[in-house]
């Protein structure tokens, strides 16, 4: 993060923005400025009208501005909260003036990922806009340098991409499931589309025009995941300065979608439960009981009913939640969606792959999933020069697998010549896949600690530096 005080983003805005809007010119000058003052994050504006719209003509992006989910614009409208697009991580803050929405601030980290100190000086952006934005802003320009080019309030979230016959069995599970009520439990190895799976029976449901609230459940401490799902009142501890709706109650009618169920404390898991067997929850701090109607799906990479006789997950909770479960498959599980998700991840943008490329693609185990086949598109996008990528333009772990696999096919063995770390590092790879991606296992089976394991992988290229989950 930048040394960007929040007092001089304050002074900054009433001295900098309110003189170029007197002037009359454009609004973009603001998105400038906070593209310059506050560059860990890139912007996009949204003026309300009176009546609290938000028109298509009245929004303006920086360049190359990632699309959002429009329900986690509605949620974020609703509750007037601001609040994190899960699948592009772009924070969306309400601009409230004297209680009324004027308009939305939009901010994409282009770390890949929110800290508590990057969002608070976003949300504070957004405060001192909304305030500047009331007596004297004119209507925002479509200025060619910030354009966001044919995006607008329209955009829709991703859909699942791909033929296979693994991916058919899903998609025919999630038309039966979607119309009715029952909770769904998504399993699966990170990085295999679990979220997608839940936006679409969300999407095909009687649902669908009311919230989709995602939260992850092992990157909040418990604490805060007790206030994220249910609610504080004002004075209810430390730091509640005013009443909070939590997600359960922001989901109301809609669907809640619990990402890494799993990682749920069991104290935690023991007020959850309650809440799927009464319909009602209490917020921190409360004495009424609220009652909501909210369907839940959930998610996992764990294996639960070994976490049920570990005694690390209740048993009550796993069959309420299980109704129906749907295993999400890995991608190379579904190797021939390779070239649909190729084309998906650079439509149009991609050289042609030579058949060695192609060919190294399909025979690599990909640990990381999806989310590792998106990362190795981007790298090859960048990286290859020409026509056509060939295989010295694949990430150095697809490459090696190739040859050493070429090699262990002719002689049996690894060959001498290989360093002790590559060796290590082929290891651990063979590893993963046996165990299908089951990193617990694979570090079981290495002997090695699961934190351990992360860091090699981290290491390797396999997975984001700030994935932490198992």
């Amino acid at each position: 993060m930048t040394s960007t005080s929040a007092l001089s983003i304050i002074r900054k805005l009433n001295e900098e923005i309110p003189y170029s809007v007197k002037k009359g010119e454009e609004f973009y000058e603001t998105l400038q400025f906070l593209n310059r003052e506050l560059p860990f994050a890139q912007f996009a504006i949204a003026k309300a009208t009176p009546q609290g719209e938000l028109p298509k003509d009245q929004y303006i992006a920086s360049k190359d501005f990632p699309v959002f989910d429009p329900r986690t614009l509605e949620n974020a409208l609703q509750t007037r909260q601001s609040t994190v697009e899960p699948l592009n991580q772009i924070l969306i803050v309400p601009c409230i003036f004297d209680s009324q929405l004027v308009g939305v601030l939009f901010a994409h980290p282009k770390s890949g990922k929110w800290n508590a100190g990057e969002s608070i000086l976003v949300e504070l952006a957004a405060t001192e806009i909304g305030r500047l934005m009331v007596p004297t802003l004119p209507g925002l320009t479509t200025n060619p340098a910030f354009r966001n080019k044919s995006k607008s309030f329209k955009n829709t979230a991703p859909q699942m991409i791909g033929a296979s016959d693994k991916l058919k069995q899903i998609l025919s599970i999630i038309d039966r499931v979607a119309p009715t009520t029952a909770s769904v439990l998504v399993l699966g190895e990170s990085g295999t589309g679990k979220e997608l799976i839940a936006r679409q029976i969300h999407n095909l449901s009687d649902r669908r025009d009311l919230p989709f609230v995602a939260i992850n459940c092992g990157a909040i401490t418990e604490t805060l995941l007790e206030s994220e799902l249910f609610g504080h009142e004002k004075g209810s501890f430390t730091g509640a300065s005013a009443t909070k709706k939590g997600l359960v109650e922001v989901a109301h009618g809609g669907t809640l979608f619990l990402d890494e169920i799993g990682e749920m404390a069991l104290s935690l898991q023991a007020k959850l439960l309650r809440f799927l067997q009464e319909g009602e929850f209490f917020r921190v701090g409360g004495k009424e009981p609220i009652h909501v109607d909210v369907r839940i799906i959930s998610a996992t990479n764990r294996d639960l009913e070994t976490e049920v006789k570990a005694g690390r997950f209740r048993e009550d909770l796993y069959y309420r939640l299980n109704t129906i479960a749907i295993k999400s498959p890995s991608l190379r599980e579904r190797k021939e969606d390779l070239t649909l998700l190729i084309e998906h991840f650079s439509p149009g943008t991609l050289p042609l792959l030579s058949r060695e490329a192609m060919d190294a693609l399909n025979v690599y185990a990909w640990p990381g999933n999806i989310r590792e086949l998106q990362n190795a598109v981007e790298r090859m996008k960048i990286l290859s020069n020409g026509q056509t990528i060939e295989l010295t333009d694949l990430p150095q772990t697809i490459r090696s697998t190739t040859h050493h696999r070429a090699d262990a096919h002719m002689t049996g063995a690894p060959p001498v010549e290989m360093p002790l770390e590559e060796l290590e590092r082929i290891h651990i790879l063979r590893c993963l896949h046996h165990f299908e991606g089951n990193k617990t296992r694979a570090a079981q089976s290495l002997g090695i600690t699961i934190k351990t394991l992360y860091n090699k992988l981290h290491r390797y290229g396999i997975l984001e530096k700030n994935e932490t989950t198992a």
